[in-house]
């Protein structure tokens, strides 16, 4: 049996529609969603300013008619066989990669790097539908303090910002310098500060810094000739780079101390560096990171709940379905904070 239901679509380039879909019931080891959140996220963005023929030839190729939104959060309306969790009416959050389960990267919680992956919203349908069918193993239950647009946001981009810091290995009462004043950069600001961390970010845009102090973030400087030792007696421990642009990357490593650590988060092409002044003579470590485990996104929703994390206030714009292609439209025109497609 299958259900009529809403669902946003690519209809052409830059523009979004709302079509009437179809949803299946839950199969083994699958639960059925009623979707309460979907953020918009980048990589959704990446996708509107692509014909339907781009999509289908880009680097991660997409169906046109994939529902988009990978950031999912909702209530379990039913179980399939063989599901003893998550539970009817249990509040969650999906994981957006979706591996086999059985390989080694797998069972050690890492189902991005399967190379059987499905990706909810790539080659799967994604969140911005009235309900949605995902496996259960993806689901991560959300505590009753944790709202489902913030439970959308640790779907991607606010686990993104803890497995950063993280992979840094900052100590307690370090100093952070966070590239970018985004979604996820707004994100580490807000653990950084749950944590006990110094942190301070850079942006280029007006807009973008005026909003990050609006949400009590005071030290957000433009990036255009930043200099940390203007503000700061040094430079900074670690260096969370999110922007993922050239001019990003190497404000990064200009910004980082000797013996710091440099995480790139931001995607995007473009960086060279000169191995024995940037990184042998100063002790620089660098890492790349990409995702989460499905274990790490359990522990930061554990942990913005237990920490009592403010990620709401990142949130600046939550549209129904009806006003999905709006919201798209402004999310591509620059908007600031996170966007959530929502349904009351």
């Amino acid at each position: 049996m299958s259900q009529s239901i809403r669902a946003l679509r690519f209809a052409d380039k830059e523009r979004v529609s709302v079509v009437d879909a179809q949803v299946p019931d839950p199969g083994p080891g699958e639960i059925l969603l009623d979707v309460k959140a979907a953020g918009l996220c980048g990589s959704d963005l990446h996708y509107f300013h692509m014909t339907h023929e781009e999509m289908q030839h880009a680097t991660q190729p997409r169906s046109p008619e994939m529902t988009p939104g990978h950031e999912i959060a909702g209530v379990v309306l039913s179980v399939g066989p063989g599901v003893n969790y998550p539970a009817v009416g249990d509040r969650v959050a999906v994981q957006h990669y979706s591996g086999c389960g059985s390989c080694e990267t797998c069972r050690k919680g890492w189902d991005v790097h399967c190379e059987q992956a499905s990706v909810y919203s790539l080659n799967r349908p994604g969140g911005c539908q009235d309900k949605l069918v995902v496996t259960a193993k993806d689901a991560v239950v959300l505590p009753e303090s944790v709202s489902f647009a913030a439970g959308a946001f640790l779907a991607c981009g606010a686990t993104t910002a803890y497995q950063a810091l993280k992979r840094s290995e900052v100590s307690p009462g370090g100093t952070v310098l966070v590239i970018g004043a985004g979604p996820v950069g707004l994100a580490v600001l807000t653990w950084a500060r749950s944590l006990g961390l110094n942190a301070i970010a850079t942006d280029p845009s007006p807009e973008r810094r005026r909003f990050a102090k609006e949400i009590g973030f005071g030290d957000v400087y433009d990036s255009a000739d930043f200099d940390i030792l203007r503000w700061h007696s040094d430079k900074a421990d670690v260096v969370i780079e999110t922007s993922g642009n050239i001019h990003g990357r190497r404000a990064a490593l200009a910004g980082v101390k000797t013996w710091g650590t440099v995480v790139f988060v931001g995607l995007g092409p473009g960086f060279e560096l000169d191995p024995v002044p940037d990184l042998i003579m100063r002790q620089i470590t660098l890492r790349g990171m990409f995702v989460f485990s499905v274990p790490l996104m359990m522990e930061a929703v554990r942990e913005a709940a237990i920490r009592q994390v403010h990620l709401d206030p990142i949130i600046t714009r939550v549209a129904g379905i009806e006003d999905g292609p709006a919201a798209f439209s402004d999310f591509a025109n620059g908007s600031v904070g996170k966007t959530v497609i929502g349904w009351a």
